[in-house]
């Protein structure tokens, strides 16, 4: 094999690396990076065009902190989702949306404004929404990695260590040192993509919204509460 053939692998160290670049991924690089950690996120593809919402459009669990009004909403999710919620989780869910839609209001999201000029913050338009988000990502400090599917987990003697992967557009591999992990939700959907036989490499936790590694790390525990909480 050719000296050329033989590239070296871009090496990087990271606190946290986020795998996927779509809402779930972004929130939670900036929640990590909140804390003072050092991020890096890459993406199969671009972060902030690729995935299913920056082509389309999203609703929004928005509730104002209205004990009445939110109570009403969450019995209305309790039924529909055949009395399996859970209330503590619902009031989280609530709590968080209705703090990030401000923030993207703050952070210039264009919200479209009621019949009483007050915005309407109950729905994200994708293309507006992931740009910003990309923006926003970037402005904290963490590191984007585009067009950098990950091939392979990393393990040492305590569990997952890292990721590595390809730059499909330069050809250059890269591998990536790191303590907590976030995985996308795509690999809690199904058995039959490759995030699923990397969850189960990793002994990974099921939850209804992401499979997330037990790892080692940077204040793992509090790190991935962070990141579950910062869901919209």
């Amino acid at each position: 094999m050719s000296n050329g053939a033989e590239q070296r692998a871009a090496d990087y160290i990271a606190d946290v690396l986020v795998i996927g670049g779509g809402p779930a991924g972004t929130w939670a690089a900036l929640a990590a990076s909140a804390r003072g950690a050092k991020v890096i996120l890459v993406d199969k593809g671009y972060c902030g065009s690729s995935g299913a919402t920056a082509p389309s459009g999203t609703g929004v669990w928005y509730v104002q902190p209205d004990q009445e009004l939110r109570e009403q909403a969450k019995a209305s999710r309790f039924e529909m989702g055949g009395q399996l919620a859970e209330h503590r989780w619902m009031d989280r869910v609530l709590d968080r949306t209705y703090e990030n839609m401000n923030k993207l209001g703050v952070s210039g999201y264009p919200f479209p404004a009621d019949e009483e000029g007050n915005p309407y913050r109950r729905g994200l338009q994708g293309p507006e929404y992931m740009r910003l988000m990309r923006k926003l990502v970037k402005k904290a400090g963490v590191r984007i990695l585009d067009h950098s599917p990950v091939l392979e987990l990393l393990a040492d003697e305590h569990g997952v260590a890292g990721a590595a992967g390809v730059q499909t557009q330069s050809g250059q591999t890269w591998r990536i040192q790191a303590g907590p992990l976030s995985l996308p939700p795509a690999a809690a959907l199904s058995s039959a993509t490759p995030w699923a036989a990397m969850c189960l490499q990793a002994t990974a936790i099921c939850s209804p919204l992401k499979r997330e590694p037990a790892c080692r790390g940077w204040n793992s525990p509090m790190l991935m509460q962070s990141a579950r909480r910062s869901l919209l």
